[in-house]
């Protein structure tokens, strides 16, 4: 559909689902918090399906694809809920066992695998080496951070890396997540602070772009002019998904929440989503409160 000079205020995904045949729809902020899934958006999911739209649910997730399908069934979002699934952490995967990404042969095989879980699942049957310091590696693979796991836990490891020329993969360049304390930083911050040291980082992940390549991969393809990617995250989300030639819709009840605490109409909801949108440079198309229909 024809873009507006400015966003879309809809109450939700009905407002604008009959434009568009493909959903990129994001997972933690907008799908759940983690432990739950919100309000409507089971039932939301559950309509597109039924309308015939594809679902596709795209996760800076640095786990792989399997892994976040069982986690959502635990939340009673199952397959049936959408068309596929696609995370970072496969999307890196996939990458490392094809050896297609530019940086990927000039890595070596030893790699320091941190994760949120601490298991190696994301490299198992690959050519590749997991050793448990980093002194020990040619790269390191920053697929997620521990809950348990302060920042003073990695600092040292940061330092060491980037003072070797340690090249580091960030499977999810998300700079907070959701944890059971609150929100906190996520892999991205680990990544970003990096480069500040003066590390090379290789970004997978939104809003980059291989990952929308992957997705279209998945479907076998799709018209970016029926698609739309929706989610909580203007940096991640809305660039992402404007840079692929996707409309764009930013879910306001999650990351971005305290922006909107104290919104009282549209007008006001309108305001801050332009501050933030000049923030970032970009805008999104629409604008709802939830994942919900």
């Amino acid at each position: 559909m024809q873009k507006s000079p400015n966003p879309r205020i809809a109450t939700g995904v009905a407002g604008f689902a009959e434009h568009y045949e493909v959903f990129l729809v994001d997972q933690w902020g907008v799908l759940h918090d983690g432990q739950t899934p919100f309000p409507g958006a089971i039932d939301c999911l559950r309509r597109l399906q039924t309308l015939g739209k594809r679902v596709v649910i795209l996760s800076n997730s640095g786990k792989r694809a399997a892994d976040n399908a069982a986690r959502l069934r635990t939340m009673d979002i199952t397959e049936d809920c959408y068309t596929a699934l696609v995370t970072s952490g496969e999307v890196v995967r996939a990458q490392l066992a094809a050896r297609t990404a530019p940086f990927v042969p000039t890595l070596g095989r030893r790699c320091l695998l941190l994760s949120s879980d601490g298991t190696d699942k994301l490299v198992q049957g690959l050519d590749v080496e997991v050793v448990r310091t980093v002194a020990a590696a040619d790269f390191i693979l920053l697929a997620g951070v521990a809950d348990e796991h302060a920042m003073t836990y990695y600092q040292p490891m940061l330092e060491y890396g980037s003072t070797h020329g340690l090249p580091l993969i960030c499977a999810n360049p998300d700079l907070m997540r959701f944890s059971p304390q609150g929100l906190t930083f996520s892999a991205g911050e680990l990544a970003r602070r990096y480069e500040q040291l003066g590390g090379t980082v290789h970004y997978v992940g939104k809003p980059h772009e291989a990952i929308y390549r992957y997705c279209g991969q998945v479907l076998g393809d799709f018209d970016p002019h029926h698609a739309v990617a929706i989610g909580d995250s203007v940096c991640h989300d809305v660039v992402g998904g404007a840079k692929a030639g996707l409309a764009t819709a930013l879910v306001t009840g999650g990351i971005h929440h305290a922006d909107f605490a104290d919104v009282i109409d549209d007008a006001q909801r309108l305001k801050r989503v332009s501050a933030i949108a000049r923030e970032h440079g970009i805008r999104p198309d629409w604008v709802i409160p939830g994942f919900a229909w």
